[in-house]
């Protein structure tokens, strides 16, 4: 209990998870398979589409988003037994992020969290630079031109700092949130030729069932940049490629208990009514045939998340940009 109060994580909490029963309204029911998603406010986003699509065959969801859900999603009409919505922050105070998991789970009436999707963060990746204020003072404005180069690194630095914050920090804070929650494991022993019988002397092979699965959304622009100062994306993009960085860490220090990947979107149209229309020209560039749309990647998340179709599947990284990436391209 001293230790965890020495992280301001209260012990009453704590013991609560070891309360959490069946649901109050039918204590027969089957435990229910729990994602936790984040960054799920907009209809049109990614997290939503993810939300849609786990929900859709048969997992309860809690959402999670710095803004409350938009009043359009027909989510919390559709799946009231299934579905949760929490507002509150994703890349600070973790204490009250697990708060707001616990009392998603107990209103489930569930324990465990199976699934973890970290896909919140800005979804902007240009950060412009302003012009440098000049060095070489000739006219005597030196001192003014230092205060607008110190003004202008604050910023600079203050945008890169935004960009690894939500994008990368918040997938790092959530899994650990969610990492005690994990389903507790089944240890089998099995022998590498498959008879135990076979050679007595043998060393078992320890495996752990069911582990959970953590999905990170990352960006191909981890890999690649746009040319030119109007599309300067440092933060962006160091943050997207840190996600991939986190992937196999996590899949190999989390090995036994989770399976971690990670997918790379390329151009998902996530504008929504109102929104820019992709053109033919937008379309015709891909391989695939058209630009990407939020359920592309909505279904491999719900691949990923599926350890009997993917129990082999971990510390790896997917792009979905409908051949983009791979297409070469001369000025």
């Amino acid at each position: 209990g001293k230790k965890l109060k020495r992280y301001g994580i209260n012990v009453k909490n704590t013991e609560k998870i070891n309360k959490i029963t069946q649901h109050p309204t039918d204590k027969n029911r089957p435990t229910m398979k729990v994602a936790v998603v984040t960054g799920t406010a907009r209809t049109a986003g990614i997290g939503h589409a993810i939300c849609s699509t786990l929900l859709s065959k048969g997992l309860a969801v809690i959402g999670f988003d710095s803004l409350p859900i938009e009043s359009s999603s027909p989510l919390p009409i559709q799946y009231p037994d299934r579905f949760r919505s929490r507002t509150c922050r994703v890349d600070s105070d973790p204490i009250n992020l697990r708060n707001n998991l616990l009392s998603a789970l107990e209103e489930l009436g569930e324990k465990n969290v199976s699934v973890v999707v970290n896909n919140a963060g800005i979804s902007s990746p240009f950060m412009p630079d302003e012009e440098e204020a000049a060095v070489d003072d000739t006219a005597g404005n030196g001192n003014r031109n230092k205060e607008k180069e110190l003004l202008r690194l604050q910023r600079r630095l203050d945008q890169y700092d935004d960009y690894i914050r939500n994008n990368l920090r918040s997938a790092f804070m959530v899994s650990e949130v969610c990492k005690p929650f994990f389903p507790p494991p089944i240890i089998q022993e099995v022998h590498r030729s498959g008879n135990n019988n076979s050679n007595p002397s043998a060393k078992p092979t320890t495996i752990h069932r069911p582990m959970a699965s953590i999905i990170h959304i990352s960006s191909t622009r981890a890999h690649s940049s746009e040319f030119g100062p109007p599309h300067a994306q440092e933060g962006y993009a160091s943050a997207k490629s840190g996600m991939i960085g986190l992937t196999h860490s996590q899949g190999q220090a989390l090995a036994g208990r989770a399976r971690v990947n990670v997918i790379l979107p390329g151009w998902i149209d996530t504008e929504g009514d109102g929104g820019y229309v992709p053109s033919e020209e937008d379309h015709a560039w891909h391989a695939a045939g058209r630009v990407g749309r939020p359920e592309d990647v909505a279904d491999l998340v719900e691949f990923l998340a599926d350890g009997e179709r993917s129990g082999f599947v971990t510390c790896q990284e997917f792009v979905v940009d409908g051949g983009v990436s791979k297409r070469m391209c001369y000025p």
